[in-house]
């Protein structure tokens, strides 16, 4: 080697020497792909305090219970009702009413001294229907939850209630009248069509009905107007439900 490339050969061995400690230091080798991996950092796994999805199950009611508001052709009403889940699609229920009946419209048309009547009326009738029975849920694999189309059928009690109105040219008011009731009890049915709105799994209840009973009274029937008899005590009611699920 002479004296004229000593220089360069100098700089090319220290030069290899750089390049020999580059390589071989700890934080090059930890940049060399799959070389040396790296230890997870727990720190920045990401482990939500709540779960994305709930594992509780909405509690499913069996029992439902509430008031009706009843309407039909003698007026309107007001009752109460009680529903036990079978199966799925069955339930069993308990109902009751009260209201009025009469068979024509009755208006205060007369005068008897004072007091203003409705001519020719003699009896005032309530009745109280009882029913149980069963309902059965329509269409439930293609309908929601949100609209539950149902058909019930069941058994009627009915207690009939008949009040004095003018007898004898004798004015009963309301109150006193019922001091005078007879008491009747009369077997019957009841088939209705209807449906449940809302979440039952929300704890509410919300439906509505159109109830047809066949309550037959027999005897040639009760006069609430004279000459106008009552034979059957049935026929349509319509019911908005509003409860509540336990």
């Amino acid at each position: 080697m002479n004296k004229a490339t000593e220089p360069y050969f100098k700089m090319f061995i220290l030069s290899g020497i750089a390049l020999l400690a580059m390589a071989f230091s700890p934080a090059s080798m930890a940049q060399i792909t799959g070389e040396w991996p790296q230890e997870e950092d727990s720190v920045i796994i990401f482990e939500p305090a709540l779960p994305l999805l709930s594992s509780a199950i909405a509690k499913d009611y069996d029992h439902a219970i509430g008031l009706d508001v009843l309407f039909s052709g003698s007026g309107w009403g007001f009752g109460g009702f009680y529903h036990y889940k079978l199966f799925e699609d069955g339930t069993v229920f308990g109902n009751f009413g009260i209201s009025g009946r009469r068979n024509t419209d009755e208006f205060e048309n007369a005068w008897l001294g004072p007091v203003p009547v409705v001519s020719n009326k003699v009896n005032r009738l309530f009745m109280i229907p009882m029913t149980l029975g069963v309902a059965y849920r329509l269409f439930s694999g293609t309908l929601q939850e949100s609209f539950r189309p149902f058909i019930s059928l069941g058994v009627t009690p009915t207690i009939i209630i008949q009040a004095p109105y003018i007898q004898d040219a004798i004015y009963y008011e309301f109150f006193n009248s019922l001091g005078f009731a007879q008491t009747h009890f009369r077997w019957g049915g009841m088939f209705s069509i209807g449906a449940n709105f809302g979440d039952p799994t929300e704890g509410s209840v919300m439906g509505v009905q159109m109830r047809y009973y066949l309550i037959p009274f027999g005897g040639g029937g009760l006069e609430s107007v004279r000459g106008l008899p009552i034979e059957n005590f049935g026929g349509v009611v319509l019911s908005l439900s509003i409860g509540t699920s336990i």
